[in-house]
């Protein structure tokens, strides 16, 4: 998260469109990063010494990033391209590590570990290129168009290793208490640029009601249903499109503490109308992601038929993008958005679609754990018998 954080102080100092394409292809690469990792421990598990020292390794390489990210590309583009490698080289090897028990099937971990060696040299070849250059950025885009590709060329052999239905929802959902905390921190350090009063009080609760209704609105999406459609089921389109969805969703949540910070602090009116457009598009972006979420949840469980929860958030993603052509100061805007997610977060909680949704996820889970009772009890009555 602190790689997040530095790659938001860079968006907050120059809003420029190339800063913006530059943070979403750095951001997109650091996510990644974590995803895979992730995703790794969730299907191979993380108790072995050789996971968590390559862990070590891979937290060492995002924590350089999180340094390298302070300066210019120009001076930094090498480092950047350095340290990433490094990062998917290890991530490569803990999939070579994990299809030792295999050695003459080609699965799905081997096939992993090559595309993202390959990936990898990408990234490091790309550090002989000038820092920060068009050719540059060009042969990062690649590299991580390939990384991502992984799962979606590999669907078939995902089902090798799923990963596991209860840890990776929780790892992801982690991530995203974590990220809208960081939107509460870039509040506090804009409060604190400006005099103690209702001036400065005001935007800074409207802001909290804010991140409190988006994580209301986030846990109310049946988060594990898609992973636990894909353990009883077999079929993985749900699964990675719920992994995909989040990472705009994370990277919105990013951007709006970047535009309710800074425009709490901002003092003359273009530096306040600038800001507007980093509060209204990363939420209306936030507010698709959601109801994408909840679409592919809803998919997933076999649910035909209207969803007020889902009309609700596009509606108000509409609605929030009107905001970006009002002329309004930072009190005024963010009580308007405030108001807006509050309604929002009550309009879906209390929908008896969610409440099903969240029935169907605690009923695939509970036949899980009885299939796991039942095999293990087997299992031991066969090496008693033994």
């Amino acid at each position: 998260m602190v790689a997040f954080d530095q790659l938001a102080k860079r968006l907050g100092d120059s809003a420029s469109p190339v800063n913006i394409g530059i943070f979403a292809l750095m951001f997109t690469a650091i996510w990644w990063a974590w995803a895979s990792n992730s995703t790794f421990a969730a299907r191979y598990g993380n108790e072995s010494r050789v996971y968590r020292w390559g862990t070590v390794g891979e937290l060492i390489s995002v924590a350089l990033l999180a340094v390298i990210l302070r300066g210019d590309l120009a001076q930094t583009g090498t480092y950047f391209a350095l340290a990433f490698g490094m990062n998917r080289l290890l991530h490569a090897g803990l999939h070579l590590w994990a299809d030792r028990a295999t050695p003459d099937e080609v699965t799905f971990s081997r096939r992993t570990a090559g595309v993202v060696g390959g990936a990898a040299l990408l990234w490091l070849g790309s550090a002989l290129l000038p820092g920060g250059s068009q050719t540059q950025l060009l042969v990062w885009g690649a590299a991580l168009l390939v990384d991502l590709l992984v799962p979606l060329l590999a669907r078939r052999r995902n089902l090798q290793a799923l990963p596991h239905e209860g840890h990776l929802p929780e790892r992801v959902g982690l991530l995203q208490i974590i990220a809208l905390g960081a939107i509460i921190t870039e509040v506090v350090s804009g409060s604190r640029q400006q005099k103690l009063g209702w001036v400065t009080l005001l935007p800074a609760f409207f802001s909290i009601l804010t991140v409190v209704s988006l994580w209301r609105l986030y846990f109310d999406q049946a988060r594990a249903l898609p992973l636990l459609q894909a353990r009883t089921q077999g079929r993985l389109s749900g699964t990675l499109a719920w992994l995909y969805g989040h990472l705009p969703f994370t990277l919105s949540v990013v951007m709006l503490g970047v535009g309710l910070g800074h425009g709490i602090s901002s003092d003359t009116a273009e530096e306040v109308a600038a800001q507007q457009q980093f509060v209204v598009w990363p939420l209306a972006g936030a507010l698709v992601t959601l109801g994408f979420l909840r679409w592919n949840s809803r998919r997933t469980a076999g649910i035909a038929g209207g969803d007020r929860s889902l009309t609700a958030l596009l509606l108000g993603a509409l609605l929030v993008t009107g905001l970006s052509a009002v002329d309004l100061d930072a009190r005024q805007l963010q009580g308007a958005v405030a108001a807006l997610m509050v309604v929002l977060a009550i309009l879906v909680a209390t929908d008896p679609a969610t409440q099903r949704l969240g029935q169907i996820e605690e009923k695939i889970t509970e036949q899980l754990e009885e299939q796991a009772e039942e095999q293990a009890e087997e299992q031991a009555e066969q090496r008693a018998s033994a």
